[in-house]
């Protein structure tokens, strides 16, 4: 019961990480495009792509546990 309560919640996280990673990576991307002259940083889609991979991982080991 606790292990599935878990997983939902990692399940959860790597949905929603993954996501606004991929988000955030496309807005960059947008930004190098369209010449802006805003300064592209990937800081915070690489904190959220590592959130979703820890995420993934943690899914990966309760699906090997349960």
């Amino acid at each position: 019961m606790f292990l599935d309560i878990i997983g939902y919640v990692f399940g959860i996280g790597f949905v929603v990480f993954g996501i606004s990673a991929l988000v955030l990576w496309l807005y960059e991307i947008y930004k190098i495009i369209s010449k802006s002259k805003k300064k592209v940083s990937y800081k915070n889609t690489i904190y959220f792509a590592a959130a979703a991979v820890v995420c993934g991982l943690t899914l990966i080991i309760l699906a090997n546990v349960i």
